[in-house]
């Protein structure tokens, strides 16, 4: 049989019965499917396995079992492994079961590896991966060459296309009446009407064929429009391949999983059911958090660095892409990965955990207006901690170091024979992404800066997740113990900031976690650049000058005007640059009228050099405010600019009270529309009674009183401290 080399990426990797479908892009631009035989595996180790009953259990399952020995990962110690080799991915998950319950849980390891993962780590075929394969005429890989590396900056990507699928206008479709679909490729809009189901159906395949994009981003896809596309085509009998079929006489399947419902730093959050494609990516933008905050180069660069394929990769956290990362450190180091996590908390008693569980140092600032204002930020502080002290779970108090490296003030220590997993997984993570930010201030067009900006942002949500991991209860490669030595560090790290720049003869102004703001009258860019550098030549940890203010503003509680939010604030850089915390336009519930006039009030007064300026632009402020109502109370406002978005906390039937949320969650619900935990709703504020309508037909009248209410509160909380000024001044 003839035989071909191909060159190009690897696109996705898929499971199949056999082994693993293997996409593959080609130098040429053409996007073919190959296969490559795999047969992934799992571990059952200890001491107190008998071999015998692993045979026995091994024929029973039809799996191939071979001995080895791997290292357990809090203890280092060398512990007798058994792999258990199964036909095929699909068995994997059934035979795990299987054996979790005949030798226990604590017995597994490397039992929770996705096929693709695996896959990745056995061959070097990552996803995007640059590679050269070698396969028959049959598209059989027999042999392949990475020509690439994850931890390249300027590897080189595939040239990709992109095509938009959504419902014409604003807002969950299924809130509001049906309206056209739309398909957006090559700059052109399409319109397809829904009425005729049969040559509606045709005319979207026939452009998705004509366009043939590789990436297929839609809205509200995997929640609603492909659900409702897949239910029309069913009725009417007619093919739907979205993907790009494997054989040219069968249509590809479209691979759902389950949605669900989960708790993320004490949000309940809401996952629809993915549907990923063949061939083709499949994105929801309204069902992927990476992708809003990263973009297409984002994903790549995730999928990339974790293994996990970019469809599957786009609807996960950024705590799932730096676990798969540890995994993949894990199984190169032949640490044996457990299954469970099984490492309880160490005994504290009441004085310990006021000494250990602080948590980030946080100043209260005084509320008010200052001017000249240097705000100085720790680089990746907690990643750059755990990864200069040698922080991870097996190496905190660790038997084989006394005293070993001792952690301030919480009376630990970390390991000085023995490097962590996790500092290991984040080292070339941070190594990149100082390479990236470098690459993207260095660019020399806006486009290459946004590029590199959305990959090293990729990367920056890789870093943050890190650290939580290290204290979240089912991470596999967890420890609060870890996670209280971090903070303690950045405690230390952080006063150690505040009192050099007293020293300097700055004042210090606020402080919270890994930042200060500090101010000196008349104090250059300069000078506080000199203040940065003497920080990080002093504490060894890298702190960045963010930026001077020409102004900046501590809001005050709207409980107690005398007291400042640590985390509520807002100014304006000598760049014209703002930097907002905690105000109305960074709330997710705040309607968009109300967030754009902070927005426009905020760009107007970044013209401000000094306060002066600032109290000077008063009057002209104030006309902002009353025009924005006048829009308002004159109806020129579109009601999908007053929508208020919420997020479902519980399920809809668990609601009581009689708020806004619950009356639309039930309003929603009585017009068949599906809600669950987590799920987001928006609804309108209408005119009469308190009213609040989720459902939109086009027939709304806003409460033009409410809404009135939330423009003069969002402009108060600029205003009002601009007149306190005045007031005090007179």
């Amino acid at each position: 049989m003839s035989r071909r080399e191909l060159t190009g990426w690897v696109f996705d990797v898929i499971p199949d019965t056999t082994g693993m479908t293997v996409w593959f892009r080609t130098d040429g631009g053409e996007t073919v499917p190959l296969s490559a035989p795999f047969h992934p595996s799992f571990v059952l180790a200890g001491k107190n396995l008998r071999e015998t009953n692993l045979r026995t259990a091994s024929a029973r399952w039809k799996c191939s079992l071979t001995r080895e020995e791997g290292t357990e990962f809090f203890s280092g110690k060398t512990i007798p492994a058994w792999t258990f080799t199964v036909a095929s991915p699909a068995l994997l998950g059934p035979t795990v079961r299987k054996a979790e319950k005949a030798f226990g849980p604590e017995a597994l390891f490397n039992a929770d590896i996705a096929p693709e993962q695996q896959f990745a780590c056995a061959t070097g075929l990552y996803p995007l991966a640059r590679a050269a394969v070698d396969c028959d005429g049959n598209g059989m890989i027999h042999s392949s060459r990475i020509l690439d590396s994850p931890w390249d900056v300027d590897a080189p990507r595939p040239s990709l296309s992109t095509a938009l699928l959504r419902v014409e206008g604003t807002g969950h479709p299924a809130h509001r009446r049906v309206r056209p679909l739309e398909f957006v490729a090559d700059g052109i809009t399409h319109s397809l009407e829904w009425d005729d189901g049969r040559e509606f159906l045709r005319g979207l395949l026939r452009l998705l064929q004509e366009t043939d994009p590789d990436l297929l981003v839609t809205e509200y896809g995997d929640d609603w429009l492909l659900p409702r596309l897949l239910a029309l085509a069913g009725r009417l009998r007619v093919p739907l391949p979205l993907g790009r079929p494997r054989h040219t006489t069968t249509d590809d399947p479209i691979r759902r999983a389950k949605e669900r419902s989960y708790m993320s730093y004490g949000r309940v959050i809401f996952r629809a059911a993915p549907h990923t494609l063949s061939g083709r990516w499949h994105v929801d933008a309204r069902n992927s958090f990476l992708f809003g905050e990263t973009g297409l180069p984002g994903l790549i660069e995730l999928a990339r660095l974790s293994g996990i394929p970019l469809q599957r990769v786009a609807r996960t956290s950024p705590g799932t892409a730096i676990s798969a990362m540890q995994v993949a450190t894990a199984l190169r180091r032949g640490i044996l990965v457990p299954y469970k996590k099984r490492e309880p908390e160490e005994f504290k008693s009441g004085i310990d955990l006021v000494v250990a569980d602080k948590g980030g140092l946080t100043y209260i600032p005084r509320p008010g207006l200052h001017e000249n204002v240097g705000e100085l930020d720790f680089a990746s502080m907690y990643p750059s901690l755990m990864d200069r002290y040698n922080i991870s779970p097996e190496t905190i108090h660790c038997a084989c170091c006394r005293p070993g490296l001792p952690v301030p003030e919480i009376g630990t220590h970390t390991c000085e024979r023995r490097r962590g997993l996790v500092p290991d997984t984040i080292a070339p993570i941070l190594a990149k992404r100082r390479l990236l930010k470098e690459r993207q201030k260095a660019a020399p067009d806006p486009e290459a800066r946004d590029l590199f900006k959305k990959r090293q942002t990729a990367l920056k949500w890789l870093l943050v997740v890190c650290f939580g991991f290290l204290g979240y209860r089912n991470a596999r490669f967890g420890r609060i113990e870890a996670h209280e030595a971090t903070t303690a560090w950045g405690r230390e790290k952080l006063l150690a900031a505040k009192e050099i720049a007293e020293r300097e003869g700055f004042a210090f102004l606020h402080g919270l976690t890994d930042a200060i703001w500090v101010k000196r009258d008349g104090a250059s860019g300069e000078e506080y650049q000199r203040l940065a550098d003497r920080i990080t030549e002093e504490t060894g940890m890298p702190i960045a000058l963010e930026g001077v203010y020409n102004w900046i503003a501590f809001l005050p509680s709207k409980r107690n005007p005398a007291v400042a939010v640590p985390n509520r604030f807002a100014g304006a850089f000598s760049t014209g640059e703002i930097k907002v915390r905690g105000i109305a336009l960074r709330r997710s519930d705040t309607p968009p009228f109300v967030a754009a006039l902070q927005r426009d009030l905020l760009k107007r007064m970044a013209k401000a050099e000094r306060l002066s300026d600032l109290l000077a632009m008063l009057p002209e402020l104030r006309e902002v405010l009353e025009d924005a109502v006048s829009e308002l109370r004159a109806g020129h406002v579109p009601v999908e600019e007053l929508a208020i978005a919420r997020r479902l906390s519980k399920a809809p039937d668990e609601y009581v009270a009689n708020t806004a949320a619950a009356a639309v969650t039930r309003e929603l619900c009585g017009r068949g529309v599906p809600l669950r935990p987590g799920s987001k709703i928006r609804y309108l504020l209408a005119d009469g009674k308190g009213r609040a309508m989720g459902f939109l037909d086009g027939d709304e009248t806003p409460d033009f009183a409410r809404y009135e209410a939330m423009l003069q509160e969002a402009g108060e909380e600029f205003l009002g401290q601009l007149e306190g000024i005045v007031r005090e001044e007179t």
